[in-house]
């Protein structure tokens, strides 16, 4: 017994030594739940487990119960803090020693202030006076790598996303993204980690630092004041040769953050494959064309790098970031066969390629300030300049045609925001300034010296009101464009148009909202259709552009009604626009050739109604649909109209670490109002398995596996000009694709930094094809 007692003393002073001289070695649980005053549990509440000096350790959200929980929990003293939308944080000390820790219920009470503004429930969606927020929940973000990714997940009916491409758009066009109030391009979020993407707002009516967007998305994030990262991820078709690899390094360091993007992308494939049928109506005679491709190519690489640093205060957030792309097409091209049908029938071999090379350095400026609380300012400053080179050949038999172009192509924007949130009211102004100024030499078939600058400044002002306890909302939105350009060799061409965005909205209930309004605006001529270049297309057309050209001018009428009917969510819009002054293609003859040049002289209309619905079908199944119906016309021109009729599924069911995802879209008919060429597509699907785990992303996807051939058909008539087209190509039909990405975290673990580089390439040149 002696000897058992003596064991029994020497394991309880290791014990205790270990327990007072190792805490670090003990791995503890933290557990709670979060409730209202009320008792009723908050979901997708932010939760937060910081050191005793407020330093981040981890983060969570609440589950559909208001349950959290922290694993592995080093023994020592902490704070646990609690947010959500609507309530008052609370922050709550915990220590940890040899036991795991169940704290008591915590008890969030609602904020005054914060709750005029909002409504909230339990859905992730949540409608406020200006903007709809959505909080992600836990499936969302365990299963998406990118803020591509979530967003896709986040199911936003009216909204659509490619993860792929990297577009984000809704029923008006482009949405312009943003993180934590920075504009960002389209690819740039493909670089967030969806565990430091706080919340995404989104105003399908901006206001205030966001006057002049046809509509908005603010990704909020978490921020680290230390450590770093390095990611790879990199992309490979199969099918044909295609592939997008990219790397990235951040480091932070306090209040400066030091961030490195590059990458290559590259694609090779047979081309494009096109059977045209024409018709030149000639006044003598009409001359019928048969073409079929017998040999097609294409090869394009690009390269990019970016360097940034940002340096963040209270008070405000400074950015400067230098970028330099290059993109190089060595080849593209085809082989044809053509038959013409007139007086004298031929068969001919004609061959149509071109090389294009680019190099484009870029610079911005970028900066946010807050005065007050309630104010911000918003400044930004671009630059970029363009090398441009291309060249085209095309022959039939013996006869060749040849043009090289040499262009140089400067840009800048300016541009100012000023907001200021009030009790009831929200004040903003903003004045933007594109400029543009490009020289290109031209020479072979027509020798040329072309210099055009274009400018446009747009001021907005804009007043919102809140009114009856926030169940209506007014926008008042004026603002005016001035525009002028000038070819070197033309008179100076000015035009001032109003501008305006105002609406106005009705929200009985916290489930339903009523939105009508009136937009209207203009549109910057195509820079490269002003000139008075001709390009040769083949030996019986040429390509002219028209220095002359009106100023476009975008009148919309729209009524959206949006509804929370748990599980579903719906948006109804009807639209009618109304473009004046379109820029569009003619035709006539001159002496014994076709000319295809821009004219802006027609109006084209637009109706359109579509409905889109997002439900959460289980906590492992979503689905999101779309119906769409489409008219299009320009009245002036007889028979020239046509509508159409869309839908589409997409749906994600998640399982462990895994996303199995399928997706399908109807055909499609539209009228191209530059064009006025009528296109069909086809019907497409595909499917896709993703697996999400730490920091690792996998993901292998098909594009129409059971379709051999897909065709893409367009068609034109014109009194001088008709045409019937079918095309096709490799890259139309089964593919496939594998993803993968891995981010390595050093030191404390910092947030995943946007991928802000811009891979366009400006260019004003008159390219025939």
């Amino acid at each position: 017994m002696k000897h058992d007692y003596s064991m029994t003393l020497r394991i309880f002073v290791l014990s205790l030594l270990a327990g007072c001289f190792l805490p670090g070695f003990a791995q503890h649980r933290i557990e709670g739940r979060v409730n209202d005053i009320e008792q009723k549990a908050l979901p997708y509440a932010s939760v937060r487990l910081l050191h005793a000096d407020s330093t981040y350790v981890t983060g969570m959200t609440t589950d559909s119960l208001g349950r959290y929980r922290f694993a592995d929990v080093a023994s020592g003293d902490y704070l646990l803090s609690f947010s959500i939308l609507g309530y008052k944080p609370k922050s709550v000390a915990v220590s940890v020693r040899d036991v795991d820790v169940n704290l008591p219920v915590v008890c969030l009470e609602g904020d005054d202030v914060l709750l005029s503004e909002v409504t909230v429930s339990g859905s992730s969606i949540i409608y406020k006076r200006d903007r709809t927020l959505i909080i992600p929940d836990m499936q969302q973000r365990k299963h998406a790598y990118s803020g591509y990714d979530l967003l896709y997940n986040l199911m936003i009916p009216g909204i659509d996303v490619n993860t792929r491409k990297g577009t984000v758009s809704n029923e008006r066009g482009a949405v312009t993204v943003y993180i934590n109030g920075v504009r960002a391009d389209m690819r740039e979020v493909q670089n967030l980690r969806p565990k430091d993407i706080e919340k995404v707002e989104y105003y399908d009516m901006p206001s205030g630092i966001f006057t002049g967007d046809i509509a908005s998305l603010n990704y909020i994030t978490k921020t680290y004041k230390a450590g770093g990262y390095i990611a790879l991820d990199g992309e490979q078709t199969l099918g044909y040769t295609a592939g997008d690899y990219n790397v990235g390094a951040k480091l932070v360091k306090g209040k400066t953050s030091y961030t490195f993007f590059g990458g290559y992308n590259m694609s090779k494939h047979d081309g494009t494959e096109e059977e045209k049928n024409e018709v030149i109506n000639f006044p003598d005679e009409a001359v019928h064309r048969d073409r079929s491709t017998e040999n097609a190519f294409y090869k394009n690489n690009q390269q990019y790098a970016q360097f940034k640093v940002n340096y963040a205060e209270e008070k405000y957030n400074l950015f400067a970031q230098a970028a330099l792309t290059r993109d190089d097409t060595p080849r593209n091209g085809r082989d044809e066969a053509l038959h013409y049908s007139s007086d004298a029938s031929q068969n001919v071999d004609a061959s149509n390629w071109t090389e294009e090379e680019s190099l484009k350095p870029s610079l911005c400026l970028d900066g946010l300030f807050y005065p007050t609380k309630a104010q911000r300012i918003h400044v930004r400053a671009m630059g970029s300049y363009s090398d441009n080179t291309y060249q085209r050949n095309y022959a039939e038999d013996e006869r060749l045609s040849k043009t090289h172009v040499d262009e140089d192509y400067y840009s800048f924007n300016l541009l100012g925001v000023y907001g200021i949130n009030l009790k009831n009211s929200t004040l903003g102004a903003s004045i933007m300034h594109d400029h543009h100024i490009t020289s290109s030499t031209y020479t072979g078939d027509y020798d040329s010296w072309q210099h055009l600058w274009r400018g446009e400044t747009i001021v907005y002002l804009s007043y919102m009101q809140h009114l009856m306890n926030d169940k209506w909302t007014f926008l008042l939105y004026p603002g005016v464009s001035f525009l002028n350009y000038r070819l070197h060799s033309q008179a100076l061409q000015r035009y001032w148009t109003f501008r305006t965005n105002s609406w106005i909205r009705y929200q009985p209930n916290k489930n339903h909202q009523f939105l009508g309004g009136f937009a209207m605006g203009n549109n910057q001529p195509d820079i490269s259709s002003m000139n008075d270049m001709d390009q040769t297309v083949d030996f019986l057309q040429i390509k002219r552009g028209n220095p002359n050209l009106d100023n476009p001018v975008i009148q919309e009428f729209f009524f959206t009604y949006n509804a929370k009917l748990h599980p579903v969510n719906l948006k109804l819009n009807l639209w009618s626009t109304i473009l004046k002054h379109n820029i569009r293609s003619a035709y006539f003859i001159e002496r014994d050739k076709l000319v295809n040049t821009f004219r802006s002289d027609a109006t084209y209309r637009k109706w359109k109604a579509e409905l889109s619905a997002s439900c959460r079908i289980s906590d492992n199944l979503r689905a999101n649909g779309k119906l769409r119906y489409e008219k299009f016309e320009y009245p002036s021109i007889p028979g020239l109209d046509t509508d159409n009729f869309f839908a589409s599924l997409d749906v994600d069911y998640y399982f462990k670490s895994f996303t199995l995802r399928g997706w399908v879209k109807s055909t499609e008919r539209t009228l191209d109002n530059s064009s006025l060429a009528i296109t069909k597509s086809p019907c497409t699907y595909g499917f896709s398995l993703r697996y999400n785990a730490s920091n690792w992303m996998a993901e292998v996807g098909t594009a129409n596996p059971f379709n051999a051939h897909s065709h893409y058909r367009e068609y034109l008539y014109t009194d001088a000009y008709q045409y019937n087209q079918v095309r096709t190509g490799r890259i139309y039909q089964q593919t496939g694709y594998v993803r993968v990405a891995y981010t390595f975290d050093f030191g404390k673990k910092t947030s995943k930094e946007r991928n802000n580089v811009d891979r366009s390439i400006n260019s004003a040149i008159l390219k025939a094809n």
